[in-house]
């Protein structure tokens, strides 16, 4: 029998007041959710939930949220009504801080632009398994990996992402003060209230909103103009400034990662791999779970945000394997995580 006992999400939550929807603790606790096959989510999920949770609620207690779906509504009423003369600028602005903070080089073209609350951003997702089918058994194993590895990198893109959506506005305070002074405190109410609400549904009523379009408020598209040239338009889309720059800084993400897409996959294999380590499902559970592994990754690093993206870079270029050793060295605290991004070569 193991003396050692197994750590669990329910003992991280012992003596909050406020606490996750039980679903969300009990799936953790069992690793039982939609990430529960890769080895770095599997690993410590605990870890990233506690961490992350307990940040998403104290930001909503220090910025004074709303906990009502009715509420919320209203914040975001407020916030169109107050941003909708001045769009174009608030776009400019949401690509020029994301350059700005990760160095996108001007080969890369940021186009963000708004969108209805209403308009309809989910595309289908073919996940058909015959191209898969008609691979041999070693084959099949290398593309699991392949998605398997794509799923840590996707982590990577939506905590970054969610961490500036937090609080990228503030670099612009004074621009945004001068278009209307109640913006920046409607956009702080706005995204701590969406940062814990995220964490009080349950996962399948997740699913519903995101498959009906509830939750999905924003979208990134890439298009190059060659296949394998660095020349690449990022279009992004959201219902409001700090959607935006949550998109924005998915699509540069998304542009820096795709070195890692297997360059020998048919069309229908890609297909295939996009739709299984991209799929929806995956979605909710990276907005609870990744801004810590991308956290825990920063601050093993210990770089400033202009130089992440070489190592960004050169993690892309490693098997699934060594991606995974390296993430859960860092989810094990800093000194392993900066000790394993030395010895891979990545800082």
């Amino acid at each position: 029998m193991n003396s050692v006992r197994e750590h669990k999400f329910s003992d991280a939550l012992r003596g909050l007041k406020n606490l996750p929807h039980p679903n969300v603790v009990r799936a953790i606790d069992s690793k039982m959710f939609s990430l529960d096959g890769n080895t770095v989510f599997r690993y410590k999920p605990e870890v990233l939930a506690s961490k992350e949770y307990k940040r998403c609620l104290s930001l909503f207690e220090r910025r004074n949220s709303v906990n009502s779906s009715d509420k919320i509504m209203m914040i975001m009423n407020a916030i169109f009504s107050k941003e909708m003369s001045h769009q174009d600028e608030l776009a400019q602005m949401a690509a020029d801080i994301v350059r700005e903070i990760f160095d996108i080089p001007e080969h890369v073209n940021l186009l963000p632009d708004f969108i209805s609350p209403f308009e309809d951003t989910v595309e289908d997702q073919d996940d058909n398994p015959e191209p898969v089918l008609s691979l041999s058994p070693e084959e099949q194993r290398k593309m699991r990996e392949e998605i398997e590895k794509r799923v840590i990198l996707n982590g990577l893109v939506h905590g970054s992402a969610m961490h500036i959506w937090k609080s990228a506005h503030y670099i612009i305070k004074e621009k945004i003060d001068a278009i209307d002074p109640l913006l920046m405190e409607l956009y702080n109410s706005y995204t701590a209230s969406i940062g814990l609400s995220l964490w009080m549904i349950s996962p399948e009523s997740a699913m519903t909103q995101i498959n009906s379009n509830g939750m999905t408020q924003g979208q990134n598209k890439l298009e190059f103009e060659e296949a394998g040239e660095a020349e690449c338009d990022i279009k992004c889309s959201g219902v409001n400034f700090p959607v935006l720059l949550h998109e924005v800084t998915k699509g540069a993400m998304d542009y820096l990662i795709c070195r890692g897409i297997p360059s020998e996959y048919s069309e229908e294999e890609l297909t295939y791999y996009y739709a299984k380590a991209d799929s929806y499902e995956n979605e909710y559970w990276h907005y609870l779970l990744s801004p810590e592994l991308w956290t825990s990754f920063t601050r093993a690093a210990d770089m400033t945000t202009q130089e992440l993206p070489l190592a960004i870079a050169r993690l892309t270029k490693l098997s699934y394997q060594d991606l995974s050793t390296i993430m859960k060295a860092c989810i094990d605290g800093k000194d392993s995580g900066t000790l394993k991004l030395k010895e891979f070569k990545i800082v």
